[in-house]
């Protein structure tokens, strides 16, 4: 269980969620690597300069989001009227920008400038993507990248555009699954209290809106969380959680800033649900946002449950099925359990042939929902493995922790062949 449920460097340019496809991919590339590598690495990739056919809404995209100083020749460049009987123009932008202007995405800000290297891979470790220190992946890490396409993988190495045949910036069902359950599991103590608040909004609420409910979040979860501190840097988690609400106290009736503690903490919080599905934009421009039926179906439920473990191991992918529409069928039997979950397996397996439970039990139910149209929780697949072991043991076999959890599972053999067991 999560000591706290609390993102622990939440910062303002972790918006776009598309850009974790090229950072994991990166980081899969060796077994360890270092912040400034990886950060740099991510930054070069997506600031590369490439040629594409100016269209309008390239055009607009440069007008509205690209203002600062920097960008004031190409504005210049891009300004002026297309004429269609003329050759078409080519224009020289960043990889990122002719993603980001695709008229198609609900949010078209997020860009990530030069100083965002050292701040957006936390996200990928927050999220449980990678490992602090070492920058390697984790198993969830290995889980969302196989859920990237070969498409979206050769889409931030492309040199040339004619169209946007495949956006990375879009997310499929599939990583937008994996996503979610990781939001959930690593900042559901604030998400949960955050939307109770944003659900009754019946019309478009600001970041700044949003995030003025942040202080009294933190200060609730600081005091509940004390009491279940162990060590000294689960009070200096808390510590800096109190710190953090009062600087954006702080910043209540100051000019806009975009940079302020309150938007650095707010923005991770609204933007990736945009991409997630969950929250919509009047504007794909604006800093503005609308609960839909979707905010409403995922987050009451999650609301009203007493523990996100709960929720997250037993009603997640009912929930989830009802907010994206998904009309799966629950179904709950080894003949669809056990083939997902070897499929899960195959892919996660470590050399010595174990796996985390929760992490082949949720590739497993992001499979079977989206695939199949059926849909298990992560309980019942934990307890169809481990019914299987009690009637087969050598087939089955489990490890431990301290206090007698499962944790791991490894088999030796193809499980689906007990599914008439």
């Amino acid at each position: 269980m999560e000591f706290m449920r609390v993102l622990t460097n939440p910062d303002r340019c972790m918006q776009r969620l598309g850009f974790l496809k090229y950072l994991i991919l990166k980081a899969s590339q060796s077994a360890t690597n270092n912040l400034a590598t990886l950060g740099n690495e991510l930054i070069t990739g997506v600031s590369r300069k490439v040629y594409v056919i100016l269209t309008p809404q390239l055009q607009n995209y440069v007008r509205i989001a690209l203002t600062d100083a920097i960008y004031k020749n190409l504005r210049a460049d891009l300004s002026k009227p297309l004429d269609e009987n003329s050759e078409r123009q080519v224009a020289q932008v960043e990889l990122q920008d002719i993603y980001l202007a695709d008229s198609s995405l609900q949010s078209r800000r997020g860009k990530l400038v030069k100083e965002d290297w050292r701040k957006y891979p936390y996200l990928a470790i927050d999220l449980g993507l990678l490992r602090k220190g070492t920058y390697s992946l984790l198993v969830r890490g290995q889980s969302f990248l196989s859920l990237v396409t070969e498409e979206e993988r050769k889409a931030f190495g492309k040199q040339e555009f004619s169209d946007v045949d495949v956006n990375p910036f879009q997310l499929t069902t599939e990583q937008r699954l994996l996503l979610l359950f990781s939001f959930i599991e690593k900042d559901g103590d604030v998400l949960s209290r955050l939307y109770s608040k944003l659900l009754p909004l019946s019309e478009p609420f600001t970041d700044r809106e949003a995030g003025d409910y942040l202080p009294e979040i933190y200060r609730f979860i600081s005091k509940e969380s004390r009491k279940k501190a162990r060590s000294g840097d689960d009070l200096l988690r808390i510590q800096k959680m109190l710190d953090t609400a009062d600087k954006i106290e702080a910043w209540k009736g100051k000019p806009y800033s975009g940079k302020g503690a309150r938007e650095l903490s707010i923005t991770p919080r609204l933007e990736p649900f945009v991409d997630l599905g969950l929250l919509s934009k009047p504007d794909p421009y604006a800093y503005r946002y609308k609960v839909t039926d979707a905010t409403k179906i995922f987050f009451e439920p999650l609301i009203k449950v007493e523990s996100i473990d709960y929720f997250l191991h037993s009603s997640f992918f009912e929930v989830t099925s009802k907010a994206f529409n998904l009309n799966a069928e629950h179904r709950a039997d080894r003949e669809i359990i056990l083939p997902a979950i070897q499929k899960a397996y195959v892919i996660l397996k470590s050399p010595l042939g174990y796996v985390p439970i929760l992490e082949v039990c949720l590739l497993a139910g992001i499979y079977s929902i989206t695939e199949s149209g059926r849909y298990f929780e992560i309980s019942e697949a934990t307890d169809t493995m481990k019914a299987l072991q009690k009637e087969i043991p050598e087939l089955v076999r489990f490890n431990v922790d301290r206090w007698g959890v499962l944790t791991f599972v490894k088999f030796n053999g193809d499980i689906t062949k007990a599914m008439g067991g």
